[in-house]
């Protein structure tokens, strides 16, 4: 039984061997000390430094970071969870054999789409080309070095998620579904949900590929059992990361993904999510995801290099006067498609590869097929965004949850994935029934079908006009400002044209002869029984992996890594950096040095060293997002915002000619962690209350909402005893108006303003702020209204007055701030942040990995019993098996 066994156990061995090589060698600089350098990944850093500081003094990441946008939930940076048993983790980690990044990710690809090649009866060696089709299809090496990696992880794991769902479906229940659960589980638990979501289209049309017949056929049984047990694994896989499910949940209707208060029909979200605009950012071409099969359609990348060899363009700066060449080079890029200024390269799955999916609409029967034609066609329809409005804002509202993701260009990770498994079934059907006039026939219908569209590619490369819309808007700049400049943009626009021309040319004849030499080998192999299948694997093989592996080059190859000291300057504190981090105060800092006229920055290094203002994040809080908006980025015309939140510091870039040589300014208006204010601004509604933080005093008003004027007097009774509430107060009836002048305003009824009297020996002062809990102590003669410059977060965050237990209601005040109503005498102020969604995740998380632990456990038992395997101490094995199928 055992020779049996290793048997067939060689060629899954071969296949991890040959993952494991190409992965070692096509990463082979992390082995040599050095790092990925990874803009994204930089910025992650940046952002988590907070809870790792935390941790380093807690043993755990914290719940609330203080690091970016003056505040946020921790969670959606960098979250763990000691309570929950780690069978996700610890799984993850055997699969990519303690690999380190990026190394683990192209294995990890190569082993799950092997997997799902497995489940679908492909031979052993077309598995081991399919999938290392899949792991180096160029969007993964592009979105690795630009430091996507959860997208990778997740990508990685998706073929493996569809392997086990089509395991259901073929009556292998239990296997199925615990590898289902697992795999939903490992893909969700790297959080990266918009791929989830892609994933989950995936399965919809698999699902429907299968019930069509069984419904035809009448088996309603199976139908209902399959969906059941889908669902159900979907629901425990889920489970299993319920605290990163719950939290990103319960987070994400107050981010900016949830919408805005403030949503029109300007802006870039509605009330419960974005805006068509946003949503439809880095939209693809119509005619863009052509660049699967030629990938320099559309210039391939955005990066304009000098050192670019043959270039009209280059030539054509290196003749104008050196400043001139400077500003028009600063605007240009190669890249001319509809995705945007940021392509770092596209998404091509491979000419061999595309061409093998066409060959097999005509060559396979029809189980597999048309659903992937169809989940293709619709994911390529999504894919083209705002150039084809009508249909995607039709799916935004109709599709759950659609419109919280952006960037419908990332969907075409859909069709490469099933374009590879497209192929790997048309390669196994050539192999297995290539040797007939009728397969013959067949086979010619699909070099048709190959050839008119390159026919149609070439009609593009014709009539294409080769510009962008950067182009046109940096024309009409440069036009604007002198004819002269206008002129010298438009030499090198049409130099650039020129190499865009080129770029397609070359490209289209590259596709061209792979797919020419793979239809030749594949014809012979039709044509003559002498060709073994082993040469036309090994042909094909070496072909399809030459042609993904020359471009993949181009995008992550050894210029891509550091040495690690190299690296860690990355991380060196600049001159302001160093002469800030002396204040060991509770302060923020505003960046100035990467925004854009005096804007505060869009980076997240700021917050490496400090906390920051500002920030980088894809979810940051909608009413944080809001201040930006409309106050800061305005600077230095919002400096009652810039006040109120704290900010000690500002950061000024270098002047020109003078690198490393960025200076700090002193604000002296910082009001520091909390203070107490003497009138309280009422407004009715949150336009109001945004409008009146362009002119008014934060240290001695506070702006709050109408609808919270009894909570505020509440609050004041209960924690101070008295029934009129915060003493001394007056009604205003004068109000300012929009220049900050005061006068009558009876147009907005309710509004108004209430004074309380001065006391100058009220005071407030921060104890500590430890991220998840912050402790202030305050003293005062009568009852006041304190505000404090923390953001406003009601999902989690409660207040407490001397420890009695009984919760004190925050108040939102000045739009994204906290205010409390504070009794007279002496007291201890605690925030704790408690969010309900990550406790109740953490209980729900324990028991769902039981469920999982189980139903893997069956799955194991089940197998071993049908294969007649006995484990050597498992006596109970044959035991569980009755138990777990109900056999006698």
């Amino acid at each position: 039984m055992f020779k049996r066994v290793a048997g067939k156990a060689v060629p899954h061995i071969i296949a991890v061997l040959v993952f494991l090589i190409v992965a070692v060698l096509y990463c082979r600089p992390v082995f040599q000390d050095k790092v990925l350098f990874q803009e994204d990944g930089l910025q992650w850093q940046g952002m988590a430094q907070n809870s790792y500081q935390y941790k380093a003094t807690h043993g755990h990441f914290p719940l609330w970071s203080n690091g970016m946008f003056s505040g946020m939930p921790a969670y959606q940076i960098a979250m763990d969870d000691p309570q929950a048993v780690p069978i996700v983790g610890i799984l993850y980690t055997v699969f990519t054999l303690w690999l380190m990044k990026p190394v683990s990710f192209f294995f990890l690809a190569c082993v799950c789409f092997y997997f799902l090649t497995r489940i679908l009866r492909i031979n052993a060696y077309i598995g081991i080309i399919g999938a290392l089709a899949y792991a180096y299809a160029t969007y993964n090496p592009v979105i690795v070095a630009a430091g996507h990696d959860t997208k990778m992880q997740s990508i990685a794991l998706l073929p493996a998620f569809i392997g086990s769902l089509i395991l259901i479906c073929e009556k292998k229940y239990w296997q199925g579904l615990a590898l289902s659960a697992l795999f939903t589980a490992m893909m969700a638990a790297t959080g990266h949900m918009q791929i989830v979501y892609y994933a989950f289209i995936i399965a919809f049309f698999m699902f429907l590929g299968y019930a069509v017949p069984w419904i035809r056929q009448k088996d309603y049984r199976r139908l209902w059992k399959s969906a059941t047990l889908i669902v159900i694994a979907a629901f425990v896989g889920l489970l299993n990361i319920s605290v990163l499910i719950f939290t990103t949940y319960d987070s994400s209707k107050e981010t900016v993904r949830g919408g805005s208060e403030l949503a029109s029909t300007q802006s870039n979200y509605t009330n419960n999510g974005l805006s068509d605009n946003a949503a439809f950012d880095f939209s693809m071409y119509k005619t863009e995801p052509f660049v699967m099969l030629v990938p320099d359609i559309f210039g391939g990348s955005t990066e304009l290099e000098l050192t670019t060899e043959n270039s009209k363009a280059i030539r054509a700066l290196q003749h104008m006067p050196p400043s001139v060449a400077q500003q028009v080079q600063d605007g240009l890029r190669f890249y001319w498609g509809g995705v945007g200024t940021l392509v770092s390269g596209p998404p091509y799955a491979g000419a061999i590869i595309c061409f093998l999916a066409l060959i097999g609409l005509f060559i396979l029967g029809n189980k597999h097929k048309w659903w992937i034609l169809a989940a293709s066609l619709l994911a390529i329809a999504m894919s083209w965004g705002g150039y084809f409005e009508s249909f995607n804002s039709m799916l935004l509202k109709l599709l759950p949850m659609y419109n919280k993701f952006r960037a419908p260009s990332m969907i075409i990770v859909i069709p490469t994935f099933l374009l590879c498994m497209l192929a790997s079934l048309s390669l196994q059907k050539i192999l297995d029934e290539g040797n007939t006039q009728a397969f013959w026939k067949k086979y010619k219908r699909g070099l048709l079908l190959t050839a008119g569209i390159f026919g149609l590619l070439v009609f593009f490369y014709v009539n294409f006009d080769y510009t962008s819309v950067q182009d046109r808007q940096l024309l009409q700049h440069a036009s604007a400002r002198s004819s002269k400049l206008g002129e010298y943009v438009q030499v090198v626009i049409d130099a650039l044209k020129t190499d865009r021309q080129g770029l397609f040319f070359d490209s289209l004849t590259r596709s061209f002869l792979f797919i020419a030499a793979a239809a030749l080998i594949i014809g012979l192999r039709i044509k003559s029984t002498r060709i073994r299948p082993v040469w036309v694997l090994g042909m094909l093989g070496v072909l399809s992996f030459a042609d993904v592996m020359g471009m993949d080059l181009k995008y992550l190859n050894a210029d891509n890594y550091q040495e690690k000291k190299e690296y860690q300057q990355n991380f060196a504190a600049t001159h302001a950096d160093s002469l800030i981090l002396r204040d060991k105060g509770y302060y923020r800092v505003l960046d100035l040095r990467d925004g854009d006229s005096n804007t505060l920055s869009y980076g997240a290094m700021t917050a490496y060293f400090h906390r920051s203002i500002g920030g980088y994040h894809a979810a940051k809080l909608k009413i944080y997002e809001d201040l930006i908006d409309r106050q800061l980025y305005n600077f230095p015309h919002c400096m009652p915002s810039v006040n109120m939140l704290n900010t000690k510091y500002f950061i000024w870039p270098a002047p020109a000619g003078s690198p490393g040589k960025d200076s700090v300014s002193v604000n002296d208006g910082a009001l520091g962690a909390a203070w107490f204010v003497n009138a309280l601004q009422y407004e009715q509604n949150p336009q109001a209350v945004m409008n009146a933080l362009t002119h008014f005093d934060p240290k001695d008003t506070a702006i709050l909402f109408e609808a919270d004027r009894s909570r505020v007097m509440v609050g004041a009774q209960q924690d101070a005893g008295q029934s009129q509430g915060i003493v001394g107060v007056r009604q205003v009836v004068d109000r300012p108006d929009a220049m900050g002048n005061m006068g009558p305003d009876p147009g907005r009824p309710g509004a108004g303003m209430t004074d309380a009297l001065p006391d100058s020996a009220a005071k407030i002062r921060l104890v500590k702020n430890d991220n998840d809990e912050i402790v202030y102590q305050t003293e005062s003669r009568t009852a006041r209204f304190a505000v404090f410059s923390e953001i406003f977060y009601d999902r989690g965050w409660k207040a407490y007055v001397d420890y009695s237990g009984q919760e004190s209601p925050i108040i939102r005040t000045n739009y994204v701030l906290r205010g409390l109503s504070i009794p007279a005498g002496h007291h201890n102020i605690r925030f704790t942040f408690h969010p309900q969604a990550y406790y109740l995740g953490r209980q729900l998380q324990w028991m769902a990995n039981i469920i999982l632990f189980v139903l893997i456990a069956a799955g194991i038992i089940i197998t071993l019993e049908e294969r007649n395997i006995r484990l050597p101490y498992l006596r109970w094995q044959r035991l569980l098996f009755t138990i777990f199928t109900a056999k006698k």
